[in-house]
């Protein structure tokens, strides 16, 4: 159905569409991509569909356009302040003037110098005329609708085709973006976030990571990694690590018993021990790196032989230091090391020595 982004406003300030940008990723447009998209409403150039997800409640959740619908929910400062710059809908009813400024300063921006229209740099949606706000707001946009039957359906091929905000989406931000269609998937999502949080996690891994990669929610893949290749699961490989991952992210989503407990309680005892190591470096290569073949081996080498460790570190410590020495698992671990043989084969090493 087409709607215009006037009704798209209205229905976010009345709770009635939901952006989730813990799901997806953080709404990070540069100032030139959102010039240029009020710039392809004022000259009518069609903007690609939003795809939105009808909840049990009647309310669209967005599933993919958040950048798009953001940036114009901002242009006229309605979007809602949040820590982080998460974005939740505004609940209070606001005069179209009111100033409305978010953690971060992303409402009532300015445009940057546009391609066709640069006489309008530096221009706010109420520094523009009458008419150009009315042209804004009666733009239609096409919304596509997947109900509850049909978002089961989707594939990532299908989801990676319709991304069209100008920067790609990576793999965990679709996984994360898609899946929470699921009878659980949700859940499983709330999950990942909740573990790449958690302080020994954040000590030994996340304050490693780039600020990029935050965003790109690789953080929550490592999360995922770990739990996808624990309890043995790691001999089971038969894909390259993405469709691996993939599909074991589906299954817990699809699985209508899935409870988070017992994954909750493995990731804890293996990064709160490796924490207690005191070395928050443990996953650096020789030249300082950060090194996710390290991070692999080394909780998968320590998970499948917990309780040999659990009160002698200095033995765990020997064991890390063999890891990064030994040839075998340094092998499996350059060129194409994503790939399945070499997975399983570095995965299936590391048990091996630190069972040694």
């Amino acid at each position: 159905m087409n709607i215009s982004f006037g009704e798209l406003v209205n229905m976010y300030r009345d709770n009635e569409l939901i952006i989730r940008p813990e799901y997806q990723r953080l709404y990070r447009w540069t100032e030139d991509q959102k010039t240029a998209l009020i710039e392809s409403i004022l000259l009518a150039i069609p903007i690609p569909p939003i795809f939105v997800l009808e909840v049990e409640d009647g309310r669209w959740e967005i599933i993919d356009g958040l950048q798009r619908t953001a940036t114009i929910i901002s242009f006229l400062g309605k979007l809602s302040e949040a820590k982080n710059y998460s974005i939740t809908p505004r609940l209070e009813d606001e005069d179209e003037g009111e100033e409305h400024v978010t953690e971060g300063g992303m409402n009532k921006w300015k445009l940057a110098k546009a391609i066709l229209l640069p006489a309008l740099e530096g221009y706010g949606f109420y520094d523009l005329p009458r008419k150009l706000q009315l042209n804004i707001k009666r733009a239609v946009c096409r919304v596509e609708i997947l109900r509850s039957y049909t978002g089961k359906v989707m594939r990532f091929e299908l989801f990676k085709r319709l991304n069209s905000g100008g920067s790609k989406l990576k793999p965990q931000e679709i996984r994360n973006a898609i899946f929470r269609t699921e009878d659980n998937g949700v859940r499983v999502a709330d999950m990942l976030l909740e573990l790449s949080q958690k302080d020994s996690f954040l000590r030994l891994v996340g304050n490693q990571l780039s600020a990029a990669e935050k965003q790109e929610l690789y953080n929550q893949e490592l999360v995922l990694r770990f739990l996808a290749y624990s309890n043995g699961r790691h001999q089971s490989i038969s894909d390259k690590m993405e469709v691996f991952l993939d599909n074991f992210m589906q299954k817990l989503s699809k699985n209508p018993s899935f409870e988070k407990e017992p994954f909750v309680s493995n990731f804890e005892k293996v990064f709160n021990l490796l924490l207690e190591l005191g070395d928050e470096n443990i996953f650096k290569n020789q030249g300082g790196q950060f090194t996710p073949a390290l991070f692999d081996g080394i909780c998968i080498g320590l998970e499948q032989n917990f309780e040999r460790f659990v009160d002698d570190y200095d033995a765990l410590r020997r064991k890390i230091e063999e890891l990064k020495e030994d040839a075998v698992f340094r092998q499996a671990s350059g060129s194409a090391s994503n790939s399945r043989s070499r997975t399983r084969n570095r995965l299936t090493r590391a048990v091996s020595l630190f069972s040694e």
